[in-house]
C-alpha cells in the first residue's frame, strides 16, 4: 500500500513537471529604430509639433493588434520599448524635417505656429490589414487653423509583430507627408 502510494506520488510528480512550461521572453519594438542625423537648418521658420495624443487602448506598453470586429488583443510578450506617443513624435519630427526645407520643426518652441495629432486608430489587423487613423491641426498665428483627417490602410506584407512594427513606422512616414502638404 505504502509502495502504491509512493509511485502515485512520484508519477504525479513527474507529470506536472511535465506540463509546466516556462513563459516565452518579452520582446521588446523600437518605433523609430533607425533615427536620422537631422542637418542644420538656416530658416527661421519653426513649428512646434505638440505631444501626440493617441486613443487610450494605444497609452499601454503592449502591442494592440485588431482581432476582428470590435476586438482588440494586447500581446501579452510583444512591448513597446518606450511611450508610443513620444515615439511616434519623434519619428514625426525627423520626417518633417527631412521633407521641409523651407521649415525647422521642433518639440519645444514659445509662439511658434503648431500641429497636434491625435491618433485614434493604429495597429494591425487579424485581416492582413494595417490601420492608421485620426486627425491632425495646424495652428498658425496668421491664418486660420486648419483641421485635416485621415485614414492610411495597407496590406500587411507578411505576418508577425516585427513586420507589422515596420509597416507602422513607414505609415507615419506617409502621415508626414500628409501634414507637409497642408502647410
Amino acid at each position: 500500500m505504502q509502495k502504491m502510494f509512493m509511485l502515485t506520488v512520484f508519477c504525479l510528480l513527474v507529470m506536472s513537471c511535465g506540463t509546466m512550461s516556462q513563459a516565452p521572453d518579452p520582446t521588446y519594438y523600437l518605433f523609430d529604430a533607425e533615427p536620422r542625423v537631422q542637418k542644420q537648418k538656416t530658416t527661421t521658420t519653426r513649428i512646434k509639433l505638440e505631444q501626440i495624443k493617441l486613443a487610450d487602448y494605444l497609452s499601454t506598453n503592449q502591442l494592440v493588434m485588431r482581432d476582428g470586429g470590435q476586438v482588440l488583443i494586447k500581446a501579452n510578450y510583444h512591448s513597446w520599448a518606450d511611450s508610443l506617443d513620444d515615439a511616434i513624435g519623434r519619428a514625426l519630427l525627423s520626417d518633417l524635417n527631412t521633407l521641409n526645407e523651407n521649415s525647422e520643426f521642433v518639440s519645444r518652441c514659445n509662439s511658434c505656429d503648431s500641429i497636434s495629432v491625435t491618433i485614434e486608430h493604429f495597429y494591425p489587423g487579424a485581416d492582413g490589414k494595417l490601420l492608421l487613423s485620426g486627425f491632425f491641426e495646424i495652428s498658425s498665428k496668421n491664418t486660420e487653423n486648419t483641421l485635416s483627417r485621415f485614414k492610411l490602410v495597407d496590406d500587411l506584407s507578411i505576418d508577425g509583430y516585427a513586420n507589422a512594427v515596420k509597416q507602422m513606422r513607414e505609415q507615419v512616414g506617409a502621415l508626414a507627408i500628409q501634414i507637409n502638404q497642408k502647410l
